[in-house]
């Protein structure tokens, strides 16, 4: 079975999903900082470093789904012309 033929719609909602979670990795470390610094408040740094991984993670698994969705005129690191054809 083939794909269905995907649309540039998706890729740019995998985008902005991706840019998101880039700020919540952003909000995540400087409540790190804060509870480490400024309040000495340890549940606040653990919060703000759990905060910042799971956005990474998240960032990380949007980025994949958004090449993975790539036009096919995005070059030929994004897509395969068969599924046999190895990713890279």
């Amino acid at each position: 079975m083939s794909d269905p033929p995907t649309t540039p719609r998706r890729e740019f909602i995998y985008r902005t999903i991706q840019l998101l979670m880039l700020g919540d990795v952003a909000l995540g470390l400087v409540l790190l900082v804060l509870g480490l610094f400024v309040f000495e408040s340890p549940a606040l740094a653990v919060g703000g470093a759990v905060l910042a991984g799971m956005g990474l993670g998240l960032a990380l698994i949007y980025r994949m789904l958004a090449r993975r969705s790539a036009s096919p005129t995005a070059g030929t690191a994004a897509t395969r012309q068969n599924p046999h054809q190895l990713r890279r």
